[in-house]
């Protein structure tokens, strides 16, 4: 081999060398940069003219755990931001300074002293405090629970404007990577940068990367929408609800049209958040408004049964569930609909049946609609419900409608509410209404009463034993409709006062009067009907007009039991006693008051627990894949010291060759001189 041979292997070497060791330079400079994938110089060698050539330098990198990487990212920040909210949500509720468990349990010690003591003004005053305690707690807890869904709203917005960034990004990147490559230059930063990129959208929504063409990434989320083709991206935008404004959604902006996407995210942390609001949050406003709602309607229902101090019958404690604007409240309107609403009303009919949950009502056609509890998913059809052929028939009925299709008039009867939808015209195919029968109980829940003598801690009805009685026979009475005739046809008086009167033994048999004329007493009758010589159970109740009639034990003939009008009644706490009794019963599906709210504090306890054990799952699997995939792409410095001794020593030999060539060629010169 000539000296010039020598000389030109042992500049190749040099550079090849310099150029590894410049690899490695900048492989430890990057240690620490976040996203930055080892590089590594390919040599190969000149097999005519001897000698060795750089081919590329080229990043390390893996495929599947790039993917895996993005996958476990978005899985994470997911559970991350949903256990964040429920563990919120779940002080919260659970909290003394915020629980409406604690505010009932007073509201029901006050309501006891009452009970003791019927005549005290202070007592009196006391519940009226604490039910004005209740009221401001079930409006507070709900202002603070749908404070977290303003701040799911402003995440929306905040975080869809980050992907958007992002989105177009990565299209610029695309598009420099492209230029690079068609330049014939290498493009590894640009590409850790995209992946980068890549990873950091990931923690916001769940994407999907496909690798095209010229090394370009298209980026698609939710069922395919696009967010990157090539150079060009799309604007993920938070939009508002439709027909409920107060839940904003996403939509993918493609060629000026929103692609709404809301339902089909699932991943990141925008995927945390409405999966935290459609399974805990939107559960829990509605449990609580149905709480609220079902205390206001069984307590003024039980209140107005009674009499207060000044004689008269009593009216709302708290704000009646039914008012025109409540009703009015819980029904809207899709924006797309065809038809006009003309009349949109949800009254609450049965709180015991009542759901906490929203319905959506969609029309198939103009006489053909089915009704989605959104609770649970169950689908109702109007096939499902039985036909009525009047609007007063619905009274009483569950699972029942009635329809006028042609005047665009339907209403529907369903777990404890009653549906009327009136539109201008015709209903029209694919006409939307969202009903919320609970979803604004806790905030529209108030007092009315602020005086307590007002309070009806009475019953309107006196019972007046005989005292020549011989039986056993002991009375009471129920008030079922303080609005009926009896109560109403002359204020302070009961229209008319009756005696019960027992006539035979075997059977025993008895016979209401009409003791209007105490001289001249007539048998009642009710709905035409005489109530003469009617055969008696022990226990069972003698219906009359407002009000039932009770006689437990046995009665002997000849015995009488009277009931008047409670004139003058102040110690009686006989109606205050059967509004204590509500703390216990089963007024709501599934058990009292409490029990609902316990269950709810369950619930969101569960919910919280599971999410944080999730969250540390998911970041452990984290964890592992970035490990793994730092151990496969990221720089090791003692294998990178290593290698830089092991060019820095392959360098110094290259320059010793070019050196040896030199003290040939010196020597050559010299021999020939």
């Amino acid at each position: 081999m000539s000296s010039f041979g020598l000389l030109g292997l042992g500049v190749q070497a040099t550079n090849a060398n310099k150029t590894a060791l410049g690899v490695i330079g900048h492989n430890i400079s990057n240690v620490n940069t976040p996203g930055y994938s080892r590089q590594v110089v390919n040599f190969s060698t000149q097999t005519e003219q001897r000698g060795v050539s750089v081919d590329s330098i080229t990043r390390i990198t893996d495929d599947f755990l790039t993917r895996q990487l993005w996958s476990d990212t978005s899985s994470f920040y997911r559970t991350d931001v949903f256990a964040d909210m429920a563990s919120e949500l779940d002080n919260l509720l659970a909290t003394d300074s915020t629980s409406v468990s604690t505010a009932i349990d007073n509201y029901f010690k006050a309501l006891q002293n009452a009970v003791d003591d019927p005549t005290s003004l202070p007592n009196r005053e006391l519940f009226v405090a604490e039910a004005e305690a209740l009221a401001r707690r079930f409006n507070d807890l709900n202002t603070v629970v749908m404070r977290q869904n303003d701040t799911i709203n402003a995440n929306l917005d905040s975080l869809s404007s980050q992907v958007s960034v992002l989105a177009g990004d990565i299209a610029e990147l695309n598009g420099k990577i492209a230029g690079e490559v068609s330049a014939g230059r290498e493009a590894n930063e640009l590409r850790d940068q995209r992946d980068q990129l890549v990873e950091q959208i990931s923690e916001l929504i769940d994407v999907r990367v496909v690798e095209q063409g010229r090394d370009e990434f298209s980026i698609f989320v939710s069922n395919g929408e696009p967010l990157v083709v090539g150079v060009n991206a799309n604007q993920l935008v938070a939009i508002d609800g439709d027909p409920d404004p107060t839940k904003k959604g996403l939509a993918v902006q493609i060629a000026g049209n929103n692609v709404e996407i809301t339902d089909r995210v699932e991943g990141g942390k925008l995927g945390g958040l409405l999966a935290y609001r459609t399974d805990v949050l939107d559960q829990s406003i509605n449990e609580l408004g149905r709480i609220a709602i079902a205390f206001a309607e069984t307590m003024n229902n039980q209140h107005q049964a009674g009499i207060d101090l000044n004689g008269d019958l009593g009216g709302l404690l708290f704000s009646d569930v039914n008012s025109g604007s409540a009703m009015a409240s819980r029904v809207s309107t899709n924006s797309n609909n065809s038809s006009v609403l003309s009349s949109g009303l949800v009254k609450i009919v049965d709180v015991s049946k009542l759901q906490a949950s929203d319905y959506e009502i969609t029309f198939n056609s103009s006489d053909d609609l089915v009704i989605e509890r959104l609770s649970d998913g169950k689908i109702i059809n109007l096939d499902d419900l039985t036909q009525v052929a009047t609007s007063s028939d619905l009274d009483g009925q569950d699972n029942a409608y009635y329809s006028n299709f042609n005047d665009g008039e339907v209403q529907l009867v369903l777990d404890g509410v009653q549906i009327n939808l009136d539109v201008t015209g015709r209903f029209i195919r694919g006409d939307r209404f969202l009903v919320q029968p609970v979803r604004q109980g806790a905030s529209q829940f108030d007092t009315v009463i602020s005086d307590g003598r007002q309070l009806a801690l009475a019953s309107p009805v006196r019972i007046l034993t005989s005292a020549d009685n011989t039986g056993t026979g002991v009375a009471e009475v129920n008030v079922t409709d303080p609005a009926s005739t009896t109560f109403q046809a002359t204020l302070g008086a009961m229209s008319p006062p009756v005696e019960v009167v027992f006539n035979n033994d075997s059977p025993t048999t008895y016979t209401v009067y009409d003791i209007s004329d105490p001289l001249a007493p007539t048998p009642l009758s009710i709905g035409g009907t005489p109530l003469v010589a009617q055969a008696f159970t022990a226990g069972t109740p003698i219906v009359l007009d407002g009000y039932e009639i009770t006689i437990n034990n046995q009665p002997q003939p000849g015995d009488r039991f009277t009931f008047e009008y409670n004139t003058g009644g102040v110690s009686d706490n006989r109606n205050a006693l059967k509004m204590s009794n509500l703390q216990l019963s089963d007024v709501l599906e599934g058990g009292s008051y409490q029990d609902i709210y316990g269950s709810l504090i369950e619930r969101v306890g569960t919910e919280t627990s599971v999410s944080v054990i999730n969250r540390d799952a998911s970041e452990s699997v984290l964890k592992s894949t970035q490990e793994s995939k730092s151990s496969l792409v990221g720089v090791n410095l003692d294998e990178e010291a290593a290698k830089l001794i092991q060019f820095q020593q392959a360098y110094q030999a290259s320059a010793q060759l070019i050196s040896t060539s030199q003290t040939l060629f010196d020597t050559l010169l010299n021999s020939v001189s």
